[in-house]
């Protein structure tokens, strides 16, 4: 199908009604097809309300701002002023911080109960995401991960100075917020390997890294779904969703390699306790299962956004039209 639909010249001083609502009723097919979105036709009197809703309804979609990201306006290196890169270290670097400090507070092995099993931990790092995302998700995008980071800069949502300062706050608040922890914690509960990310001992490397590449990955498409313009209208409950999403693939992989999906979360618990066996795993995998994540959905689910621009201006343009007097 075609992207272009051919208007009238803006010079015709009469526009009949019939012939504007054939031109109406083309670009509604062709952007339904687009963006899968709907639009009814009505009377002739209310043929130019309709024009006005749906151009509005464009633009709504290009600026409304997802839980993950702020619009692209925002986010460009035009946007990137001083106080936008310290905000957003800041919720980063908090957020994170949140996230090391309370999901590993779940893991703490208490001297007085028998260990829990892997079900719990993941439950709790996941409600964790659930409540940091509700408190950072619409300043910074509440990212928490290197990992979808990298894939904000790929998709161009972020520019590379600004994913720079996303991830440096990452790594820094996953560290504080560990250290925290560590201190506040009782030290009998403190013990070796509290709260790090390592394959199983019947798991090899290249096992391991396999599946830390394949959950991220499974992670990444979950974010490039929640980034999707054709999903701006399903993001009420997306905090929760995540924070399920990220319970449940916690719950399946953690057994084998902790399901990490994260860099920073794995790097802190390594360097603070000065064990920094199978890094390179947690390093190698996220990093590689971003990209993989990115790749799949720009070449299987993307759609033409020339195409989607091009029709919003053919429906400005039929709205002059409708409205303009004889």
């Amino acid at each position: 199908m075609s992207g272009t639909v051919e208007v009238p010249e803006a010079n015709n001083s009469k526009i009949s009604t019939h012939e504007v609502l054939l031109q109406v009723k083309a670009l509604q097919e062709i952007r339904k097809s687009l963006r899968k979105t709907t639009f009814n036709m009505k009377t002739p009197l209310t043929a130019a309300k309709d024009v006005e809703g749906l151009k509005k309804e464009c633009q709504d979609d290009d600026k409304k701002e997802t839980w993950f990201r702020k619009s692209k306006k925002q986010t460009f290196f035009s946007g990137d002023t001083r106080k936008h890169y310290f905000t957003n270290f800041m919720s980063e670097l908090l957020g994170t911080a949140l996230l090391m400090f309370l999901g590993c507070m779940g893991c703490a092995p208490q001297a007085d109960n028998p260990p829990a099993s892997h079900y719990l931990p993941s439950l709790s790092f996941g409600l964790v995401v659930l409540l940091i995302i509700q408190i950072f998700g619409h300043i910074s995008g509440a990212h928490l991960n290197p990992a979808v980071t990298l894939s904000t800069v790929i998709f161009k949502m972020l520019s590379p100075a600004m994913g720079a300062v996303y991830i440096m706050a990452q790594f820094l608040g996953a560290t504080f917020g560990f250290a925290l922890l560590k201190v506040l914690m009782p030290q009998e509960w403190v013990v070796p390997g509290f709260c790090a990310t390592k394959p199983h001992a019947k798991s090899t490397a290249m096992q391991s890294l396999a599946i830390e590449t394949i959950i991220t990955c499974v992670l990444i498409l979950v974010c490039c779904g929640v980034w999707d313009k054709r999903n701006a209208h399903k993001q009420d409950s997306t905090p929760a969703r995540f924070g399920f999403i990220i319970a449940a693939i916690a719950m399946v992989a953690g057994p084998i390699t902790g399901a990490s999906m994260n860099t920073a979360r794995s790097f802190a618990p390594a360097v603070l306790e000065g064990d920094y066996s199978n890094q390179w795993i947690y390093w190698l995998g996220p990093t590689v299962g971003a990209i993989i994540g990115c790749g799949l959905y720009s070449v299987l689910f993307a759609y033409e956004e020339e195409k989607v621009e091009a029709i919003e201006t053919e429906l400005e343009e039929v709205s002059h039209m409708v409205t303009e007097k004889p």
